[in-house]
């Protein structure tokens, strides 16, 4: 007896899930592809600005985006055949000891995924262990996996602000830049629209925490990654991550790493008001 009900229940379904493909491939309008030339992004910096952000110490706590920063770095040095920092990477509680003439890039992969209150622990703990001595500029990026749609952002947000304040009260030497969370490309697939319909919208949550990022400490005090990756090169800007940066929907392209590393030097040069 409950056989036929239930063939029917699942032609239904079937039916439905054909209908809802069809939908989105017929609706969908996805971003175009942009490809750059690789040293495009270059004439946006120029050498003598290379050159003073290489005479910097920073210190850099990230994940995988940041390593696309940092290739995008190389990328812009080698365009303009100026020698590059001297990039230091160094593992959670190894603190380097840094030359006292010249500037460095000390880079750490700062946790584990998902768990964005660990990795705020250990970039602490780093400048607290010594790096804090060395260094002029200080700053880490928490991943886009680190925020998603049923992250409780205020509370990641007030505990990232008192541990922040506290480092600054302690270090004023050192010049703390807060940066914005990386955004992925729009909703890709059924799945992701369904997640979208029903509410569950990662990047919605992302720009929610990077509002009360750029509230809080203003334009001169913050290096909007999430700003960048959102423009595309005809001006536009969406919520998302423009798809022509990035060829898995999450990490920098060659193309979006070089424009996102331009403006990490100019965010370097910058004298904060």
């Amino acid at each position: 007896m409950l056989r036929r009900p239930l063939i029917s229940l699942a032609v239904g379904l079937v039916a439905l899930a054909l209908l809802g493909t069809a939908a989105y491939a017929f609706y969908w309008d996805p971003q175009p592809t942009y490809k750059a030339a690789p040293n495009d992004a270059a004439s946006r910096v120029s050498p003598q600005e290379l050159e003073r952000a290489a005479e910097q110490r920073v210190f850099f706590g990230h994940m995988s985006v940041g390593n696309n920063v940092i290739s995008g770095l190389r990328q812009l040095y080698e365009a303009h055949d100026v020698a590059p920092p001297n990039f230091i990477e160094t593992d959670i509680g190894e603190i380097p000891s840094l030359d006292e003439d010249g500037g460095a890039f000390v880079h750490t992969l700062i946790g584990e995924n998902r768990h964005p209150y660990r990795k705020l622990e250990n970039f602490e703990a780093m400048l607290r262990g010594g790096l804090a001595d060395q260094v002029d500029v200080a700053l880490i990026k928490f991943c886009y996996i680190d925020l998603r749609w049923d992250s409780d952002v205020e509370k990641l947000f007030e505990t990232y602000k008192a541990t922040m304040a506290q480092l600054e009260a302690d270090y004023p030497h050192v010049r703390f830049v807060h940066l914005t969370a990386p955004l992925t490309t729009g909703p890709y697939g059924i799945k992701d629209h369904i997640k979208m319909v029903v509410g569950r919208n990662d990047n919605a949550t992302r720009e929610r925490y990077n509002a009360l990022i750029r509230a809080e400490y203003g334009p001169d005090r913050v290096f909007d990654i999430a700003a960048l990756e959102s423009r595309a090169p005809d001006g536009a800007v969406k919520a998302e991550l423009y798809s022509g940066y990035s060829n898995d929907g999450a990490h920098l392209n060659e193309t979006g790493a070089a424009l996102v590393a331009a403006e990490f030097v100019r965010m370097l040069n910058a004298t904060p008001n």
